[in-house]
């Protein structure tokens, strides 16, 4: 018999998601899919990857993410109207230095990067893609159909809810979304806790495993969660929080106009027109995430650690990696960084 678990959403901060036009926004069942099968994997960190390959492709199908006859359930969603803007960011400034002068940033645009391009003194950034804006309300239905992999695939769903969001830029803390029928949602399931105390510590050490750094981001023992010191009471000033506090860590690496250290926290890294990284491309290992508590806003950073280059046997420069001393040095910055986030923030673990 088909079971149907449905889900109401609401966006949080503004959602960068689209289809064949990049410009328009639109929401996608196949993006969502896809993004629910990566915090799948995050939360099952195993040593064989076949292993892992095959019990995904039982779980979410082997083919495309549009090919739905492999997988043990689908997703639709509905809604009305989506509204979207491509207005300004409201103002959550800060001042910059460059070649002797000084000037605002902000922060915002600076956690958006990629999705607007410079229009002169007069216009500023604007954005080349539409957004949906924070508010929209719409709904998933997930119809499974076998029983055996619900609890995994809800499971997925609640810790895809409370770290990652939908669309581009999700990992600085854009496409946040809250499900506001959870408790009836996840019913019964009592995997990471209560939805009135989700973030608490006692929650998150489930998710982890005791199992050193896999070739993928993973909750392993040395997964990190930290959370905003005070709550904020506007989605963009609790963003505009931890995009400060995770721009001013990764400055404290190493001196200006020196990448050697900030390459392993995400590449690449333009500077003078050139790329500074010895990888051509690497998602950084942390996750923003504002989360609605109540009628305030919190902000948290997660971190998720990995193997640095696992699977790649030249840098894109043509030279040998060394995986010993990259993983090393990778796990060394990650670690000068979190003592950062640790100064600056709360430990939840």
């Amino acid at each position: 018999m088909l079971k149907t678990v449905h889900f109401e959403i609401e966006t949080i901060t503004p959602m960068f998601i689209s289809g064949a036009d990049q410009g328009k926004a639109e929401l996608r069942a196949p993006s969502i899919k896809g993004l629910l099968r990566f915090w799948w994997r995050a939360m099952h960190p195993i040593s064989s990857m076949d292993i892992l390959k095959q019990k995904e492709s039982s779980i979410f199908g082997s083919g495309g993410e549009n090919d739905s006859g492999g997988s043990s359930f689908s997703i639709r969603l509905v809604y009305n109207t989506v509204p979207t803007a491509k207005e300004k960011f409201p103002k959550q400034n800060i001042i910059v230095a460059s070649k002797g002068k000084t000037f605002p940033v902000n922060i915002l645009e600076y956690l958006a990067y990629g999705t607007y391009k410079y229009e002169g003194k007069e216009k500023g950034n604007v954005f080349l893609r539409e957004w949906i804006k924070p508010g929209t309300k719409f709904h998933i239905d997930m119809t499974f159909f076998e029983e055996t992999y619900i609890d995994e695939v809800l499971e997925s769903m609640r810790v895809f809810s409370l770290f990652g969001g939908i669309g581009s830029r999700s990992r600085n803390g854009f496409g946040g979304f809250s499900i506001l029928n959870d408790d009836e949602a996840f019913g019964s399931l009592s995997f990471i806790g209560s939805s009135k105390d989700a973030y608490n510590r006692n929650s998150i050490v489930s998710l982890v495993r005791k199992i050193e750094n896999q070739p993928y981001t993973s909750f392993t023992q040395r997964t990190k969660l930290f959370r905003s010191k005070t709550p904020h009471v506007t989605w963009d000033s609790a963003l505009a929080e931890i995009g400060k506090i995770y721009r001013s860590a990764r400055e404290s690496l190493e001196r200006r106009h020196v990448y050697e250290k900030r390459q392993y926290v995400g590449a690449p890294i333009i500077a003078d027109k050139k790329d500074k990284s010895f990888l051509d491309r690497h998602a950084k290992p942390y996750f923003m995430r504002v989360a609605r508590e109540g009628t305030q806003y919190s902000s948290y950073i997660l971190y998720l650690p990995s193997l640095y280059a696992q699977g790649l046997d030249k840098d894109q420069f043509g030279s040998t990696i060394d995986h010993d001393v990259v993983d090393e040095r990778f796990s060394e910055i990650c670690a000068e960084v979190n003592n950062y986030l640790s100064q600056n923030m709360e430990t939840i673990l």
